[in-house]
């Protein structure tokens, strides 16, 4: 499957029988569909954004259409690229680490293991910590 950004091949990381698919490229997440829901144990809850961000389009890499932007969490300050079709969603490099940093803010329970796996997919990104 290809990135919807630098359009590079990405490789499959595996948590607890979920596998996510990672840009080595730009350090992106894709979660395909029920994904995420499965890796934090809890619905992802999804907003339209109408937030203006100066990025390219992105098309799914699992069926071609374009991308609607959607905030994510419960303080809805995470914006995210989600396929129209139900295929998944796309996180730029840092996007999943802000989330569960959003997501403990409300209270949630995150599981540690979770959040060190979302952390560690690339340890240098500026969004740790």
């Amino acid at each position: 499957m290809k990135c919807p950004v630098c359009r590079v091949s990405m490789y499959a990381a595996e948590y607890e029988q979920i596998e996510i698919d990672l840009c080595a490229g730009c350090e992106g997440v894709w979660f395909d569909a029920d994904e995420l829901e499965l890796l934090l144990g809890q619905p992802a809850e999804l907003q339209p954004s109408n937030v203006d961000l100066q990025e390219d389009d992105r098309t799914c890499p699992r069926c071609r259409k374009p991308m609607n932007k959607a905030n994510i969490g419960p303080e809805k300050s995470v914006v995210i690229d989600v396929c129209p079709a139900g295929c998944g969603m796309w996180f730029d490099r840092g996007e999943a680490h802000d989330l569960c940093r959003d997501l403990e803010a409300a209270g949630w329970q995150v599981d540690p293991a979770v959040r060190r796996f979302l952390a560690g997919m690339f340890p240098d990104s500026p969004s740790d910590g």
